[in-house]
């Protein structure tokens, strides 16, 4: 079928219809969404040959995610070619392509901050946004700081404060928020032992929402 067709099928369909504004987005929640589970998705050093564990559950009573695991810095002894080991990481599935535009992404545009309802552990996280860029490599990084490790937190990171990296090389090169790929939390500290860290949510906000929220 056209669009020409589907336009004279359904003539009070706006096809390009301008979306609502709103002043935050979900991008994760656990808690109202059980179903976010489906949305995520992780990675570590096995798919160089290293011995990592790592996975992301969702407690069904409590309704949190949890990203846990075990890094382990060993080097594969039947590949040379990796000098280096001792990644775990998660992030949300590529966006479904649309119909109509081809390649889907999220657009952060109107948005100030990240904000993410979180309890962790000591261990240092990197906070990473995937927008699109030439190289599927590039990622906007930032850090994932803890005060209370063992108690709930809502960390606030502004979009304008996230960094672009390429393989830990820094890019000046400034994020575009109008297509966002994916975001993903990873654990790169560079020490042997067990993680684990509770997700309620994480969601973009303006930075009036986040006033809102905080009062």
């Amino acid at each position: 079928m056209s669009l020409r067709t589907l336009t004279r099928a359904k003539p009070n369909f706006k096809i390009f219809q301008k979306p609502e504004f709103r002043t935050f987005q979900t991008i994760l929640d656990f808690k109202n969404n059980p179903n976010s589970i489906n949305e995520v998705i992780t990675r570590s050093d096995k798919e160089i040959g290293g011995f990592s564990i790592c996975k992301f559950v969702v407690d069904p009573k409590l309704k949190y995610g949890t990203f846990k695991g075990y890094l382990n810095l060993d080097l594969p002894q039947d590949n040379p070619t990796v000098t280096r080991s001792g990644y775990a990481m998660f992030r949300t599935k590529d966006q479904k392509e649309s119909w109509i535009t081809g390649e889907s992404y999220w657009d952060w545009t109107s948005y100030d901050n990240l904000v993410l309802r979180v309890r962790g552990d000591a261990r240092k996280y990197l906070v990473n946004v995937q927008a699109n860029t030439p190289l599927i490599t590039d990622l906007f990084q930032h850090r994932l700081y803890l005060n209370t490790p063992g108690n709930w937190e809502t960390i606030v990171i502004p979009l304008s404060d996230f960094v672009m990296t390429n393989w830990g090389i820094v890019q000046n090169i400034e994020m575009d928020r109008s297509e966002i790929k994916t975001v993903g939390i990873g654990l790169v500290d560079k020490s042997y032992g067990p993680f684990k860290l509770d997700i309620d949510w994480i969601k973009v906000m303006t930075d009036e929402e986040l006033y809102s929220y905080n009062t």
